[in-house]
Formats: structure tokens, C-alpha cells, sequence
């Protein structure tokens, strides 16, 4: 019976250890979720800046050649995960990409970028060849770095004969929601947008002066569109991650809270028949000596 109290002891500091690991677990999740909320926010202003300059140059100098390259290959960037516990958060997307993507033929002669180790694997037991793998970023910090690292890789593709179009594919993040499978296009540009920037009221009155070529400003502005387009793709990504963690972790805490409230009540069991078998084990030596010393 002592070694049992004893054991359950045990299991009952190891459980609470546990317990406070996930909850700073969680609290870095929370945190984190909010950094990366932040961040998207941030962009609002920089990505109005971008299409005011693009509206500028599309006023001046009208639509760019609508033509699209010819070709049937697709560029693929998948945003994932390099951590676990963080639930079915790869596999959901995984099942997103199936669903939307042609043929397995077509899959094959795709250019596929994935951001994520375990994203990575998912994909490859699922079929997809891929061409590029990066980690993704630990934290905020790192962020700028991987979506530079991206665009290079977007930009060797773009020498790729027969590239129609490239695509982002991301867990889109929602308050509530562990994540939603999400595509956006990247390339080639959305002529509609572009028409409705041409057609929108300049809200000044006059166009800005262009200190360089329109041609030079709108490749820098479209590079710009890129990089903020990729950006938030990442963010919405690692935001939706760590939302999907909390919810496993707290998931975890209360299973965690559930065995501690079952080895507590076992351990006041064990406990009660300890002395309870002590008490018995008094009344019977008492009774002894009582009998011995009448004799």
C-alpha cells in the first residue's frame, strides 16, 4: 500500500509539472498569436501606398499587356508547419490541395515550393513531386528573410518555359477556427484589380511627378505587391499554426486536468485504506494486551 501512495504521488508531481509546461505553452501560443495579428495589420497602410503608386502609373500609362504566357505548367507555394502539436493544421491543407489541383499528370509537371519540413513530408506521402522545401520561419523576426528567400526561387521559375501561373496555398486564419484551407494568386497580375485601381477616383488633383521611367516604377511596385502579398500569405499562415496549437494544447490541459482530478481521488483512496488497515491493526494490538493483562 505505501508503494502505492508513493507511486501515485509521483504520477501526481509529474502531471502537475506537465500541466504548467502547457500552460506556458499556451501562453506563448496567445502571444504569438497577437504578434502575428499585428503584423498583418501593419501592412494595411504599406499595401495602400503600393496600389495608390500603382494607381498613379496605370492612369498615365494604361493597363500592362493582359496576354498571359502560354504553357500548362503551375507554380505551387504552400505554407506549413516545421512543428508539431499543432493538430490536423498540415493535413487539412493537404486534403485542400487534393481537392483543387488537376490531374496527377498535371501535378508532375508542376513547380512546387513548400515552406515547412512536416508540410513537406505530408505532401510527398501524398504524391506531390516537389521542387523546393524551406524551413519556415520560427518567428516574427524571420519572416522577411524567408519571403526574399521565396521570391528568388519565384523569380528562377519565372525562366521555367510553359509557367501559366503561380499560386499561394495557406491556413487562413479565423478567430475561432483552428484554420482555413485558403488559395490565392500571385501570377501572372489580376487585371480586374488593376482595372478597378485605373478607374478609381484620384484623390488628388493631379497625378504624382515620376522621377524615373513609368516601366522602371511599376516593376518596383509590382515587386512590392509580391513581397506584401507573400507576406501576409506567411503570417495568416503561422497565425492559423499557432491557433491550432493552442486549441491542441488545450485540449491537452484539460485531458491533463481530468488525470489529476482521477489520480487524486485514487491517491485519497489509497490513502483512506492506509489508515483505515492502521487503525484495525491498533484495535487488534490494544485488544491483545487488554486480554493478556485480564489473563
Amino acid at each position: 500500500m505505501m508503494e502505492s501512495l508513493h507511486a501515485l504521488q509521483r504520477h501526481i508531481d509529474t502531471s502537475g509539472k506537465l500541466q504548467s509546461i502547457v500552460k506556458s505553452m499556451k501562453t506563448l501560443s496567445a502571444v504569438n498569436i497577437r504578434q502575428y495579428e499585428q503584423a498583418a495589420h501593419s501592412l494595411d497602410g504599406y499595401q495602400e501606398t503600393i496600389e495608390s503608386g500603382l494607381q498613379g502609373v496605370i492612369r498615365k500609362t494604361g493597363l500592362p499587356d493582359s496576354a498571359g504566357e502560354e504553357g500548362e505548367i503551375q507554380g505551387l507555394v504552400i505554407f506549413g508547419s516545421d512543428q508539431g502539436l499543432c493538430g490536423r493544421f498540415n493535413e487539412k491543407l493537404v486534403e485542400f490541395l487534393q481537392k483543387n489541383q488537376a490531374s496527377a499528370e498535371t501535378l508532375q509537371r508542376s513547380q512546387v515550393l513548400v515552406s515547412g519540413a512536416r508540410m513537406a513530408a505530408r505532401l510527398e506521402a501524398a504524391g506531390f513531386k516537389l521542387t523546393d522545401t524551406l524551413w519556415s520561419p520560427g518567428s516574427l523576426a524571420g519572416v522577411n528573410r524567408h519571403v526574399y528567400e521565396i521570391i528568388l526561387i519565384l523569380y528562377r521559375w519565372r525562366q521555367t518555359p510553359g509557367l501559366k501561373r503561380i499560386d499561394l496555398f495557406f491556413n487562413r486564419y479565423e478567430p475561432g477556427a483552428s484554420g482555413l484551407p485558403t488559395t490565392l494568386p500571385l501570377l501572372p497580375l489580376d487585371n480586374q484589380r488593376l482595372r478597378e485601381l485605373m478607374q478609381k477616383e484620384w484623390p488628388g488633383r493631379s497625378l504624382p511627378y515620376n522621377a524615373i521611367s513609368p516601366d522602371k516604377l511599376f516593376s518596383a511596385l509590382i515587386q512590392q505587391y509580391l513581397f506584401v502579398t507573400i507576406y501576409r500569405a506567411q503570417v495568416q499562415s503561422l497565425t492559423s499554426e499557432q491557433a491550432s496549437r493552442l486549441h491542441s494544447l488545450q485540449q491537452a490541459e484539460k485531458n491533463i486536468q481530468e488525470h489529476l482530478e482521477e489520480l487524486t481521488a485514487r491517491y485519497r483512496n489509497v490513502r483512506q485504506s492506509v489508515i483505515t488497515s492502521e487503525l484495525l491493526d491498533l484495535v487488534a494490538g490494544f485488544r491483545t494486551v487488554t486480554d493478556n493483562a485480564i489473563s
